[in-house]
């Protein structure tokens, strides 16, 4: 062997000590109540000195002397986490939870039974201005009589009944119409002084493939919505209302799950086929990028959940600015945004131990306001926001009661 070799052989020796020696451990902190970024969070390997200190961000980076040693995080606030890491290069965001004295302590407002005395078990419900529409079963009458449509004005007083004969749900589409979908079709719903009438039956799987992905209309295009990638990339488009001309607006990834994704393929690439336990799990690991446009005021929004942010559009979809936005990183956020259409304002909904709270999120600063918390009642459904009241579905578990509608006021 030549000294040239030699050479080579000890410089990448002493290259591969280096790196194995040197393993960048980064990522965020955050409050697992709030989303927001903790500060001043003390990180340290344990059995050692070496430490960092997280931001005003709540950002930090560390090197490991050696994979598989465990990283403390330690604040006056919180319960302290230890954390083993056994991959080098790890990007690790961490949740910690607040000590119990620490909790915040959401507001809780009275909650009123709209729908009381009207003998419904309520299905679905929907706004038409300040009028609701229900959907149910009068239990006063046999199968073939039911269900009913029934519209009650913003007083209390009772605009129309309709047997409309077959369960189905409401669905407002992006063109500000109201459907009645059933197993099979899909009616529009058109409404009259003192009645209602379903005309334009539409095939139910054909009505689904084009509705579902339109979101709303602004300045003369429409927004379509589009997934890909096992749900990984999210693609919005722009249809012009006059030439039928489309353009991707904004596309959206889960860079993190794509490579995940990729390395799966590959793997499987190298065995069997993936099986139905592998695809379960699959569905279960990699949910779809959640990251939903809307339209208040002179104002487009995307709340995107996945790059941690709000990006702001006018209603021409130029750009004008973006802010971030911390209480998604919350363990209890979920995947869902309510919009009070009479009012513009949205919420970002919360559920701990099958309780819900809301709390509204002010687009433009990224910033959420106080917890407003449901009492009493778990495992709420089909909420909705109308006149700053939070309305909701309920039936008291394991009782006769029926299914009733509630409301809340938020202010």
């Amino acid at each position: 062997m030549n000294k040239t070799i030699l050479i080579l052989l000890s410089v990448f020796y002493s290259i591969s000590i280096f790196a194995q020696k040197q393993i960048l451990i980064k990522g965020s902190v955050f409050d697992s109540e709030t989303g927001e970024p903790v500060s001043e969070v003390h990180i340290f390997i344990k059995g050692k000195e070496k430490g960092s200190i997280t931001d005003l961000n709540g950002k930090y980076s560390i090197y490991l002397d050696n994979v598989g040693d465990t990283l403390v995080y330690s604040h006056i606030r919180y319960d302290t986490v230890q954390i083993v890491y056994k991959y080098s290069d790890f990007k690790a965001d961490v949740l910690l939870e607040p000590l119990e004295y620490m909790l915040p302590t959401a507001t809780v407002k009275p909650v009123q039974n709209v729908s009381k005395g009207m003998l419904l078990d309520v299905t679905d419900y929907y706004f038409i201005g300040d009028s609701i529409l229900y959907s149910g079963f009068c239990y006063r009458y046999n199968k073939k009589q039911n269900p009913w449509l029934v519209m009650i004005a913003p007083e209390g007083d009772t605009v129309f009944t309709y047997c409309v004969g077959e369960e189905g749900t409401f669905f407002g589409d992006c063109f500000g119409n109201v459907h009645y979908l059933t197993e099979d079709y899909a009616y529009q719903l058109v409404f009259h002084k003192d009645s209602v009438s379903l005309e334009y039956q539409t095939d139910i799987d054909e009505f689904h493939s084009v509705m579902d992905y339109c979101k709303f209309e602004s300045d003369g295009q429409i927004v379509f919505s589009q997934y890909s990638d096992r749900n990984q990339i999210l693609i919005y488009y722009l249809a012009d209302t006059v030439t039928y001309e489309t353009e991707i607006f904004r596309t959206i990834a889960d860079e993190v799950k794509l490579n995940m994704l990729a390395f799966q393929g590959l793997f499987f690439s190298m065995g069997p086929p993936p099986n139905d336990h592998d695809l379960r799990f699959e569905e279960m690991m990699y949910e779809p990028v959640f990251a939903p446009i809307l339209r208040t005021d002179d104002t487009i929004a995307i709340i995107n959940y996945t790059d941690s942010k709000i990006e702001l559009y006018d209603t021409c979809f130029n750009s004008i600015g973006s802010t971030p936005v911390y209480f998604q990183n919350s363990k209890y956020c979920e995947d869902e945004i309510i919009i009070d259409e009479s009012t513009g304002r949205v919420y970002a909904v919360f559920l701990r131990n099958g309780k819900t709270s809301v709390k509204e999120i002010f687009i433009n600063s990224g910033s959420a306001g106080q917890e407003l918390s449901i009492p009493e009642f778990h495992w709420v459904d089909n909420m909705k926001v109308h006149n700053n009241q939070l309305f909701f579905l309920y039936r008291e578990k394991y009782s006769g009661d029926l299914r009733a509608l509630y409301r809340m006021h938020l202010e």
